[in-house]
């Protein structure tokens, strides 16, 4: 009963198969490799996709012909896979790259069901939820923020920065909400 819609879990296999392919044509890389790779960049942060995840997409790909995997042995280290995209996997990056760019943004903000049913409870507890999200949303911003000197990839830093700037928009239209809902403090 609490399955996600359809288009809901083709849309997530696609941002991680556009980021495991873009992975993949920046250079060859074991899955361990990859996975570290999406750790820096800060990925998981907005988009879900755990370790094993990794693996298993990055299988399925293989599977699927758009990358190749090659076993190698360095030394004295245990042997592993090293994957390269194919010509099929970089038609399929630019696929799903023009796909993604069409789509509306989704938003998905998990405290809608407190503003939705904010009237439910009284003025001093609703101003002091509102007034918690605010600060949330503002203190997510400037640490955010901290975060994105850190960032060597212009591409980081712009999605970054786009996620702080999100994040004071909310606080903002929380704010507003507030005066509109209940009128100055």
């Amino acid at each position: 009963c609490q399955r996600k819609p359809k288009g809901t879990r083709k849309m997530a296999s696609h941002a991680i198969e556009i980021m495991i392919l873009g992975a993949l044509i920046e250079r060859p890389m074991s899955a361990y490799e990859m996975d570290k790779t999406l750790e820096e960049r800060n990925v998981r942060r907005w988009i879900r996709i755990s370790s094993p995840s990794v693996y298993r997409n990055v299988i399925r790909l293989c599977d699927e012909g758009y990358a190749d995997g090659t076993v190698v042995k360095e030394g004295e280290m245990p042997e592993k896979t090293v994957y390269t995209i194919t010509d099929k996997g970089r038609e399929r990056f630019a696929e799903l790259m023009d796909e993604a760019a069409a789509l509306p943004a989704r938003v998905d903000f998990g405290f809608l069901p407190v503003l939705a049913n904010i009237s439910l409870v009284d003025q001093k507890t609703g101003r002091a939820l509102i007034d918690e999200l605010i600060e949330t949303h503002r203190s997510t911003a400037e640490r955010v923020d901290g975060l994105i000197p850190a960032y060597e990839r212009l591409e980081a830093r712009a999605t970054m920065e786009l996620c702080a700037d999100t994040y004071r928009l909310v606080a903002k239209h929380l704010e507003q909400f507030e005066k509109d809902l209940y009128g100055e403090a």
